[in-house]
């Protein structure tokens, strides 16, 4: 099966807890208080936050290869997370699907 990769390569900076509006807070009410001030980190990406923490490790023999994780849409489509650098506060989004 085929995996067609969408990105523009712009690297995003990641936003804590105390980043989000109260609506976009409200949407990670599954976060307990530690994980929301300590240890939850979010990405802006198209009009959406997502919780980095939700994103599946990516297997270095998948079509996804070369990106750090996933997050599914659907059953053939998704989002992809790609760390710049250790250490830093950015990432590089992208889209996925077959």
């Amino acid at each position: 099966m085929q995996v067609t990769i969408k990105t523009n390569n712009t690297p995003r900076h990641t936003i804590d807890w105390l980043d989000l509006t109260p609506k976009e807070q409200a949407e990670f009410d599954y976060l307990d208080s530690d994980d929301r001030e300590y240890c939850a980190i979010f990405v802006r990406y198209r009009g959406w936050v997502y919780d980095l923490g939700e994103f599946v490790r990516v297997d270095s023999n998948t079509a996804l290869a070369g990106w750090h994780g996933y997050s599914s849409d659907s059953f053939f489509s998704g989002v992809l997370i790609r760390y710049v650098d250790s250490g830093t506060d950015s990432v590089i989004m992208g889209t996925y699907y077959s």
